[in-house]
C-alpha cells in the first residue's frame, strides 16, 4: 500500500501486531503505524468497494443516525457548537466537506452564514438532496477539481470527516484555493495519541475501520496541514460529548473485544441494534459500573493533560502561500 507515511512524508511504516475488528462487519483489518509521526493507517485491500463499508447500518435511518431522544440531544449539541463557532470567527460563508445531515450547518444558516457543502457523488441520495444547504458533488475521480471560485470562502471545516478521505493531503490542497487569505480552516478529528486510543487502540471506539483510513497523531496533523500550505494557530479539545463517549465505549470494548460498540448501537435503535450481538450489548451494560467511573476520570485526566480523545485545529494559509 504505502512504503513512505503519506502524512509526514517521512517516516517508515510498521505493522501493528493486531488487526481491528469493523464493529459492523466483524471483518479484520490490519494497521501501520509511522514511526516518526505516530499517525496509523488502515490497510483496505480494495479501494474500488470502500463505499460499501457505508450503508443502513452505518448511516441507521435518514430521519437520524439515533433513536429520536439521542437525535434532539445531538441536535442541541450541534447547535451550540455552531454558536461557539460563530461568535468566535464570525464568517460570512462556509464550506464544510462531506456534511452528512447537515445538522452544524443547517444551525449556522439560522445565525446567517450562506452554507455550502462538499459531497462525493456516491453519497447517499437523502444527503445530496439536503434542501437546506447548497450541496455540491463531485465524483471520486475528481477531487482534485473543486467547483468553486478561487478565495470565494471565509471558512472551510472538516469536522469528522478528514479521516475518511482517500487522499486526506490533496484535500486540504484544494481547501486551501477556495480560502481567502484570511480565512480559517477547521479540522476536527481523533487523536490516535491521545490516552484513550493507547489504553486499546484496536478497540478504541474511535478507530473506525475501516471507514477512517488515517488514524491522526497531533504531531501528525500538524505536519500535514503545513506541508499543505497551512500555519496552524489553534489546537484545543474536540467535542466533550465525543471525548467522553470515547472513554465509555472504548472500555466497554475491552470486555467484549471480538463485538465491539454494543452500547453504540444500542443508542442507535433500529436496524443497527436488531443486526448487535445481543449478548455483547448486555455485557457491556452489566459492566457499565466499572466502566463509567473509570471514563469519567479519564475524560478529567483529558481536560489536566489537554492530550483529548478529539481535537480541533484551527490553521490559515501560511504567508508564502498566500
Amino acid at each position: 500500500m504505502f512504503s513512505i507515511c503519506p502524512i509526514c512524508q517521512n517516516g517508515t511504516l510498521l505493522p501493528l501486531k493486531k488487526q481491528s475488528r469493523d464493529y459492523i462487519t466483524n471483518k479484520s483489518f490490519p494497521l501501520v503505524q509511522c514511526q516518526s509521526c505516530e499517525c496509523v493507517i488502515t490497510e483496505v485491500a480494495n479501494c474500488s468497494t470502500f463505499n460499501a463499508h457505508y450503508g443502513d447500518i452505518y448511516y441507521n435511518s435518514p430521519k437520524g443516525k439515533f433513536s429520536p431522544i439521542l437525535e434532539k440531544i445531538f441536535r442541541w449539541n450541534h447547535q451550540r457548537n455552531a454558536k461557539k463557532l460563530y461568535e468566535r470567527w464570525r464568517p460570512r460563508n462556509i464550506l464544510e466537506i462531506g456534511c452528512g445531515r447537515a445538522y452544524l450547518l443547517r444551525e449556522l444558516k439560522e445565525l446567517g452564514v450562506d452554507v455550502f457543502a462538499l459531497e462525493s457523488n456516491a453519497a447517499a441520495e437523502w444527503i445530496l438532496t439536503n434542501d437546506a444547504v447548497n450541496v455540491v458533488s463531485i465524483s471520486d475521480a475528481h477531487t482534485d477539481e473543486w467547483p468553486f471560485a478561487p478565495s470565494f470562502f471565509k471558512f472551510v471545516i472538516y469536522w469528522h470527516v478528514l479521516e475518511h478521505l482517500a487522499d486526506p493531503g490533496e484535500s486540504l490542497k484544494q481547501a486551501k484555493k477556495v480560502l481567502e487569505d484570511e480565512g480559517i480552516l477547521c479540522v476536527s478529528i481523533p487523536n490516535v495519541s491521545s490516552y484513550q486510543a493507547r489504553m486499546g487502540l484496536t478497540t478504541w471506539f474511535h478507530l473506525d475501520v475501516p471507514r477512517h483510513l488515517f488514524h491522526f497523531s497531533r504531531k501528525g496533523i500538524v505536519q500535514l496541514l503545513e506541508q499543505s500550505g497551512f500555519q496552524v494557530i489553534d489546537i484545543r479539545s474536540g467535542d466533550f460529548i465525543q471525548n467522553l463517549y470515547g472513554w465509555f465505549q472504548s472500555l466497554a470494548n475491552i470486555v467484549t473485544p471480538n463485538n465491539c460498540n454494543g452500547l453504540y448501537r444500542l443508542m442507535q435503535g433500529g436496524q443497527p441494534l436488531r443486526t448487535a450481538s445481543k449478548i455483547s450489548v448486555a455485557v457491556q451494560l452489566l459492566t457499565a459500573v466499572i466502566w463509567v467511573p473509570i471514563g469519567i476520570i479519564g475524560c478529567l485526566v483529558e481536560a489536566i493533560t489537554k492530550n483529548y480523545g478529539n481535537i480541533t485545529v484551527y490553521a490559515r494559509k501560511s504567508e508564502k502561500d498566500k
